[in-house]
């Protein structure tokens, strides 16, 4: 037969004797079935591991959601106590009668502008409409709270005649020591869980507020059916198991302002609910939501990788060694393309990026185009060559540079706000977040995403004005002025502390009405904007009083030029009016006169009141 029949044979004869013997059938099987199993575990901890990534960032979706729901909630509600104490300060100084026609014509003023109307009502009105019976018996125990002097948010009820569930936020007038009225606005109790929020991330089933103990708070007809009926109970009427119900129970009950918890599934899609405790009448927001798509994608991704990983249990039948090597290096990469996936899917609602530190290349999403004016997604040689893809503003390049080239450690979240030019040409406020992503001790990657945040910080900062100033003229309300007053005391060595009084107020309120007393006072503070520096703090103090502090002034000059331009622009104002508008005018050198923002008011104020007795 020759030699490669020889071969043949030879061959034929070893496979015989390695098959025909168990022994060696074991040897050969047992290296092979060792490998599998090891695939098997690993790939079983994998999808573990996946599932639970996937949950876990489903769970911090749901209680990012509830929580901006309940920032809304209270920021609206805290807009609304501001406003209320900035007319109850009003109301409370000794010049205006709150039930005086003056006063209520500022109230009809603001009501028909104001995004919401504040009333007022006599605390001798609301005791006659409140009688000793059992259904006026929460009506009661308000009352007694506001005539105690304290804020009240009412429980939710039902009014026939605004046809609608409401709740009230209100105040009490005080004059003389005693409570003699109440501020108060009603607002409508479906905003308690109502939210402007985008839903790309999250598929909101429905929202129930209720009280701790799962006594479900009627908000509109909707939701009618369910008065006087408890949470836990609808949920058990409707399939829910007693340690499902009871699970979620314990989740309201957490010391967590907010968390979620999974309860089930529906259609092959997880189920969640999520609470999140108000801080106030112990109401609590509950969302019941669906996971997205996803968590669709994980699903996917977890079937490819088990595919993947039995057809690698097939390859290795035929070679371990081939299969070992294909294993470690398929798993290593999905591990970074799972890691990185899943933080992108995190921020897939907002622009995108990914920098690279091996390659030093800057990748923007597509969606940046809508945003941005860009030449190009990508950018290489980024930090060497200082080639910027997105136009920063000049003073925040320092700050991106330094996120970029000094990572945080594995698991720290990075953030920053900054501006940028966009397709406008404008710069904008945006927050990016950066998330570093390790192998080993060494970072590889940076992801993150890119939120305008420019309308949320007009409003943080409108919210934060609005609630340090005076509301009829402008200038800083009294605990304001003191703080910026302070402050400056601490920045400077020296400075002038004014106290300003007009002269014979009550007369005018009394021989022209408390309209023309309200325009002398916002004439008056107009004229002590102009004549002091724009940095100077003014505020109203009192119902008539005024202080404004001139940093780094300190000799005579500088206070005869103040109050010659005072008196200039109190002629003008006088002449305009048709009223004659005086000031008394009362000085404090710092630090010669104090070294405290009291000290230089009460010695400002005894000036003051020594120049009012030359103008009797």
């Amino acid at each position: 037969m020759g030699k490669l029949g020889d071969n043949v044979l030879g061959r034929r004869h070893v496979l015989r004797r390695l098959f025909d013997s168990p022994r060696s059938v074991i040897l050969f099987a047992a290296p092979i079935l060792v490998v599998g199993l090891i695939i098997y575990g690993v790939f079983s901890a994998y999808s573990a591991s996946l599932n639970s990534e996937f949950y876990k960032m489903s769970s911090e979706g749901m209680n990012d959601f509830t929580t901006a729901q309940k920032v809304e909630v209270e920021s609206s509600m805290s807009e609304i106590r501001n406003t209320i104490s900035t007319i109850r300060t009003l109301a409370e100084s000794s010049d205006v009668d709150p039930e005086g026609e003056a006063f209520s014509k500022f109230l009809d003023t603001w009501n028909e502008r104001g995004s919401y109307r504040v009333t007022y009502s006599s605390i001798a009105s609301l005791e006659e409409g409140v009688d000793e019976s059992s259904e006026h018996a929460r009506d009661r125990e308000t009352l007694r709270m506001l005539e105690a002097g304290q804020d009240v948010v009412s429980e939710v009820r039902k009014s026939n005649r605004l046809d609608g569930y409401f709740y009230s936020i209100a105040e009490p007038v005080t004059k003389d020591g005693e409570v003699v009225g109440v501020l108060r606005s009603v607002v409508d109790a479906h905003t308690l869980i109502e939210t402007n929020q985008i839903k790309s991330q999250v598929i909101l089933l429905g929202s129930v507020l209720m009280k701790g103990d799962g006594t479900i708070i009627i908000d509109s007809g909707e939701s009618e059916a369910y008065d006087g009926l408890n949470l836990y109970d609808v949920l058990r009427d409707n399939g829910f198991s007693d340690p499902t119900v009871e699970e979620m129970r314990a989740n309201v009950e957490n010391e967590h302002d907010v968390a979620t918890v999974s309860i089930g599934q529906r259609d092959d899609k997880m189920l969640f609910f999520t609470s999140v405790r108000l801080n106030v009448n112990d109401w609590t927001i509950v969302n019941f939501t669906e996971e997205n798509t996803i968590a669709e994608h994980s699903q996917v991704i977890l079937q490819d990788t088990v595919l993947a990983g039995a057809a690698l249990i097939v390859v290795s039948t035929i070679s371990c060694i081939v299969v070992a090597l294909v294993i470690g290096r398929f798993r290593r990469r999905a591990l970074r393309e799972a890691e990185r996936y899943a933080v992108l899917a995190e921020f897939s609602d907002t622009v995108l990026f990914e920098y690279s530190y091996a390659d030093d290349v800057l990748e923007l999403t597509p969606n940046a185009r809508n945003v941005f004016a860009l030449d190009s997604l990508r950018r290489e040689r980024y930090l060497e060559r200082d080639l910027k893809l997105v136009d920063f503003h000049e003073d925040d390049l320092a700050e991106i540079d330094q996120v970029l080239k000094h990572p945080s450690p594995p698991g720290e979240t990075r953030e920053s706000t900054v501006r940028v030019r966009v397709l406008t040409g404008e710069y904008r406020w945006f927050s990016i977040t950066f998330r570093y992503l390790y192998e080993g001790s060494e970072p590889y990657a940076v992801v993150g995403k890119m939120v305008d945040v420019t309308q949320q910080r007009a409003l943080e900062e409108q919210l934060t004005m609005r609630s340090q100033m005076d509301g009829l003229t402008k200038a800083l309300n009294k605990v304001t002025a003191e703080e910026r007053i302070a402050e400056a005391l601490l920045q400077h060595d020296r400075g002038l502390l004014f106290v300003i009084d007009v002269d014979r107020f009550k007369q005018i309120n009394d021989s022209c009405g408390h309209s023309m007393g309200d325009q002398a006072l916002v004439a008056i503070a107009e004229a002590l904007f102009d004549v002091f520096r724009r940095d100077d703090p003014v505020g109203r103090v009192g119902g008539d009083e005024f202080v404004a502090f001139a940093a780094g002034a300190e000799d005579a000059d500088a206070i005869a030029a103040k109050r010659t331009a005072l008196r200039d622009r109190l002629a003008i104002v006088s002449r305009d009016m048709g009223v004659p508008v005086t000031l008394s005018v009362g000085v404090a050198r710092y630090p010669g006169d104090g070294t405290t923002y009291q000290e230089l008011f009460d010695a400002a104020d005894r000036a003051m009141y020594q120049e009012k007795r030359t103008h009797r």
